[in-house]
């Protein structure tokens, strides 16, 4: 299949426009997931054009332009040969650049975002990846326009790392943003943390990057950001990680034990939990876990097999399994 993949970065919407650093941004969780799903489909066959509105800002350009099959352009594919077009945060006008016949998928990336009447309108499909996501966007777009699929990392750009013996000083990943009222949750799990028994990393940026330096910066490793192409790097000398969201999901595709926060703590993610946690995409909205249980969670992981944590995120979280899905949604519409 020819694929034209539609992403604004220019302004880094998706994100409000923050997180600017010598004239690109970073990488944070659509990013990753863009990247993913490019390499998974580069590798499935399909040829790739991203037209993306400024190539210079994006961070991912050259890793991309890499891949093969993956043309990054400012332009739209000149053959005319696209067959699907993959709509990510875009400007209307973007899309409007194409033949109305052409079918469009929308991503959605904000559960309770809702598009522009234009794209209501143009895009076929709404993938939603989450059961809220498919719940809000349902209230305003056609119950058949709004489909879920479950958003997956590429396991093959995230190696499982499964035979590394425990260190005397268990290294423990916190990774997330700092914003959006998660540093007081990571703060509380800071405090809870035994900071002699483990080396505690937190790799996050945001307001509370300062506030957490300021409690705990001589008794951790505190990092502003590690783009993405490098977070593989980083997982793989990991323990345990605590994280939400892809960050959750890229650990468990490493083999990593990891305990789920976010919004509120949940504690590991597990094969009897993983379903109820997806809903919210790992953020751990309505669990009602104690923090102050943390450091049992941290131990009980630690025991934990790493063969299981892999095979549960081939199970739930592949990339493959979401561009199989937006292969089938397509044979459906195409007739």
């Amino acid at each position: 299949m020819h694929i034209t993949y539609l992403l604004a970065t220019s302004s880094n919407a998706i994100y409000d426009g923050k997180y600017g650093q010598h004239g690109r941004y970073h990488t944070y969780g659509q990013q990753s997931f863009v990247l993913d799903l490019i390499g998974t489909m580069s590798r499935a066959g399909h040829t790739v054009w991203l037209t993306i509105d400024d190539p210079s800002r994006f961070a991912l350009t050259s890793t991309l332009r890499g891949m093969d099959s993956v043309t990054v352009t400012e332009e739209i594919d000149p053959s005319g040969k696209t067959d699907l077009i993959l709509v990510d945060d875009v400007h209307d006008e973007m899309l409007m650049q194409f033949r109305e016949h052409i079918p469009a998928f929308r991503i959605v990336h904000h559960a309770g975002r809702r598009s522009s009447d234009y794209l209501v309108a143009r895009c076929e499909r709404f993938l939603c990846m989450t059961e809220n996501a498919l719940s809000l966007q349902r209230r305003y777009l056609p119950r058949d326009r709004a489909v879920l699929v479950h958003q997956g990392v590429d396991l093959e750009r995230f190696p499982a790392v499964l035979g590394k013996s425990r260190p005397r000083r268990p290294r423990v990943l916190l990774y997330c943003r700092l914003d959006s009222g998660r540093e007081a949750l990571l703060g509380q799990i800071i405090e809870n943390i035994d900071r002699e028994e483990l080396l505690v990393y937190v790799a996050g940026e945001g307001p509370g990057f300062w506030q957490t330096s300021d409690r705990f910066g001589s008794e951790i490793i505190l990092i502003n950001h590690v783009p993405c192409q490098s977070i593989p790097n980083l997982l793989g000398e990991m323990d345990v990680v605590i994280s939400l969201g892809r960050g959750a999901m890229e650990a468990m595709a490493t083999g990593i034990p990891t305990l789920c926060a976010g919004h509120c703590y949940a504690g590991p993610i597990t094969a009897d939990n993983i379903a109820s946690l997806m809903r919210y995409n790992l953020t751990g909205v309505g669990s009602d876990r104690d923090v102050s249980l943390v450091m049992t969670d941290i131990r009980e992981a630690l025991d934990t097999n790493r063969h299981g944590v892999r095979a549960l995120a081939e199970a739930r979280l592949s990339a493959d399994a979401f561009m199989q899905s937006v292969s089938d949604l397509y044979a459906q519409i195409s007739g």
